[in-house]
């Protein structure tokens, strides 16, 4: 009797307590629900931009270029080309003043092409890492999976790393060989020590070119195919 009493008295405390209760347990399943669709949409951009990292990454591997660094980065004619190459595979058999003069002005215009295409292809892919980075960490907010372990973000950072050491040795190279050209049309020879000394600077950049392309496929290997 006094329970029944009780609940007379008190029932719309009692129902207080009961709808609110519910609401309770409705903002959780809201809540848990839509942080499962904001896990799901995430994973699929992580999926999405997995797929992307990896045309990207192939391309910079092969020193080639997507559409999008073929629109900023232009070489020159393909007569100029032409020119410019076989002149190019003449500097070390020998190669007249007139050539030289012809070979220093086309490399203005074609020497450096494929070291910038490089530069673009390596700043593309770090941009698009740090986009797979920020997923990753907006995952993990949200989800107890150890998910920048199990998506490999820093292997991934550590690829742009050798990939960005390439391109720098890379451009090092064409200045070396724009001072090289540069240094015979002012009169001096092959033999002569100006040309040995950058010659020296050629041979320990290569070395360092070839480090950091191994380590690069290292790399890889860990993370090709996905």
């Amino acid at each position: 009797m006094k329970f029944n009493a009780f609940i007379r008295r008190h029932h719309h405390l009692i129902l207080f307590g009961l709808f609110a209760l519910v609401a309770y347990l409705l903002i959780v399943v809201v809540v848990k629900e839509k942080l499962e669709d904001l896990e799901t949409k995430i994973e699929g951009s992580l999926k999405d931009q997995q797929v992307l990292l990896a045309t990207i990454a192939e391309a910079t591997a092969r020193n080639g270029a997507d559409a999008v660094t073929e629109s900023i980065v232009s070489d020159c004619s393909i007569d100029e080309r032409t020119a410019f190459d076989e002149l190019i595979q003449k500097l070390d058999a020998g190669i007249v003043t007139s050539e030289l003069t012809t070979l220093e002005r086309l490399f203005a215009r074609c020497g450096s092409f494929y070291s910038q295409r490089k530069a673009v292809m390596v700043a593309r892919l770090t941009r698009e890492i740090e986009v797979y980075a920020t997923y990753a960490d907006q995952l993990q907010a949200i989800s107890n999976e150890r998910t920048v372990s199990l998506y490999q973000v820093e292997t991934w950072k550590r690829l742009a790393m050798a990939e960005e050491a390439q391109s720098k040795q890379f451009a090092t190279l064409v200045a070396l060989q724009e001072s090289i050209i540069a240094t015979l049309v002012r009169g001096k020879s092959a033999s002569s020590p100006e040309i040995q000394s950058i010659l020296v600077e050629v041979k320990n950049t290569q070395s360092a070119l070839t480090a950091a392309h191994l380590e690069s496929s290292t790399i890889r290997t860990e993370l090709l195919p996905l």
